[in-house]
Parts: structure tokens; C-alpha cells; sequence
């Protein structure tokens, strides 16, 4: 399946005083949850559904365990997870001076894996290897699915 985009036009505008327009991706489909992850994949292993959400809920906790440990987690062929702190606009003039006060939020960065082309000298992102783009026609984005399958997007030429 492709990934689907639209034309959006930009709110400000370039040096030469125009709005140019480029390319957003459309989100179609409902999202995919935690328990159609697990029935995805028990459907390609010999697994059951419940097995598979339990290693998911297990995985998803034991990374934040480690994410708090100040360690980074790497899922072979997926990418690392690194823990990232902000302090926007709360610089100290001395080393001393520095506290965890001056945190403002926290995320996690995620990293995926990175493949060498060959022949090419440069990195490639693992999980982007071989996309398509298709030009998006339906009406609406996000909540636009076929009923009988919602990982499948309505035809948008329809």
C-alpha cells in the first residue's frame, strides 16, 4: 500500500512573496491499536492473538524501565529509542548552576534503523526502503475506511 498525499498550501510566505504549496501525508484508516498490532501479527506467527499482546504490553514496559534508566534501547531492524530532555529558555551562566529544575518536558526519540545502499555511499532509513507515494482523491482523511477492514483505506477514487 502506498502512502497517500495531498497538496497544502503554506500560511507563510517564501522570499519571492508567494504561498507555495507542497506535499502532506494523509492519515487514513483508523488508527491501529495495540490488540490489531497483535492480531496482525499472531496471523503471521504461531502465536495467539492474547500471546502476542502480552509481549507487546511486556516490551512497551520493560523499554520505559529502561528508557528511565537513562539507557537507550535498540529493536534490531526497527530502530532505537533514546530518552530526550528539553530546557528551552532555561540556560545558567555557570556549570554549578545547572539542575534538573530546568527541564521543561521529556520525550523519547526514536531513531529507525539505518541501512547502506550499495553502491550508493549513503544511509538509508530501513523502514522507508521501498515506499510509494500515491496522490490522495477522497474526500476526507483519517476516519475514511472500508468497513469490513480498517487497515484498508476506501478506493479515493470512489
Amino acid at each position: 500500500m502506498p502512502l497517500f498525499y495531498k497538496p497544502l498550501q503554506s500560511n507563510v510566505a517564501s522570499k519571492d512573496g508567494k504561498k507555495k504549496w507542497h506535499p502532506r501525508l494523509v492519515k487514513v484508516g483508523k488508527m491501529i491499536d495495540t490488540q490489531k498490532i497483535a492480531e496482525l501479527i499472531a496471523d503471521k506467527a504461531s502465536l495467539t492473538a492474547g500471546d502476542v499482546h502480552n509481549v507487546i504490553r511486556n516490551l512497551m514496559s520493560v523499554m520505559r524501565e529502561q528508557l528511565l534508566n537513562s539507557r537507550t534501547v535498540k529493536l534490531d531492524g526497527l530502530g532505537s529509542f533514546t530518552m530526550m530532555a528539553n530546557a528551552s529558555g532555561k540556560g545558567v551562566l555557570t556549570a554549578d548552576e545547572v539542575s534538573p529544575t530546568q527541564i521543561v518536558n521529556l520525550r523519547v526519540q526514536f531513531t529507525p534503523t539505518g541501512l547502506r545502499g550499495a553502491g550508493t555511499g549513503g544511509t538509508t532509513r530501513a523502514m522507508y526502503t521501498g515506499v510509494e507515494y500515491q496522490r490522495w482523491t477522497g474526500t476526507s482523511d483519517a476516519e475514511s475506511t472500508d468497513p469490513t477492514d480498517p487497515t484498508k483505506p476506501k478506493d479515493p477514487t470512489a
